[in-house]
């Protein structure tokens, strides 16, 4: 079937934004399970036929506002490193803007919370395996060709400090009002980066 062309495009697409946009604020508040297609619908003003013609599932509709949240988070971490030229302090600003994104509730609500189960750890992996994982070892990359952490397998490094930081996020999210956590997590990871300083 030809797709459509004009007024009609434009209330499909109105009517997607709009699905999207209760979903989102739905998902946010009250977590993934806690959502009924219903009550996405209600907050839309739309039918669940409508819903399901435009994402399929509810676990489809969810993939989508997690991948909106990806992208957000994504953005955020380039523009806190936009411009700074020392790669030591470029990379420590975008460690530290990944975990300082867990005290945002809705980030910590869709992709740490529901996201692993919902989209799956091993679709998620996959994902990040060609975009975040990629950045971050293009970073731990620079720090050694500047010198300024010990020449080691980049490849392993890079695993075991991305793998640390998404588990420390895991465990802020698990606890977002534990602030001397958080404070013992960013020390942490601030000592082992300082440990993989190369010796004076």
């Amino acid at each position: 079937m030809p797709k459509a062309k004009g007024p009609n495009a434009e209330m499909r697409q109105a009517t997607r934004a709009a699905i999207l946009d209760a979903a989102r604020r739905l998902f946010e508040v009250s977590g993934y399970d806690a959502v009924a297609t219903s009550a996405i619908c209600a907050a839309a003003g739309v039918s669940q036929g409508a819903l399901f013609d435009h994402f399929g599932s509810k676990r489809d509709l969810f993939i989508v506002v997690h991948d909106q949240w990806q992208d957000r988070l994504v953005a955020a971490i380039d523009a806190a490193a936009t411009g700074i030229a020392d790669p030591w302090q470029r990379f420590s600003r975008i460690w530290r803007t990944y975990l300082s994104s867990t005290e945002d509730p809705a980030m910590r609500q869709v992709l740490l919370l529901d996201g692993p189960y919902v989209v799956g750890l091993a679709q998620m992996r996959a994902r990040d395996r060609d975009t975040a994982f990629a950045f971050f070892k293009g970073e731990v990359a620079s720090l050694m060709q500047a010198g300024l952490i010990r020449p080691l397998d980049a490849h392993g490094l890079s695993v075991l400090l991305f793998g640390a930081l998404d588990q420390a996020a895991f465990e802020m999210a698990d606890f977002p009002g534990d602030g001397d956590l958080r404070r013992r997590l960013l020390d942490s990871f601030e000592t082992v980066m300082q440990a993989l300083r190369p010796a004076p």
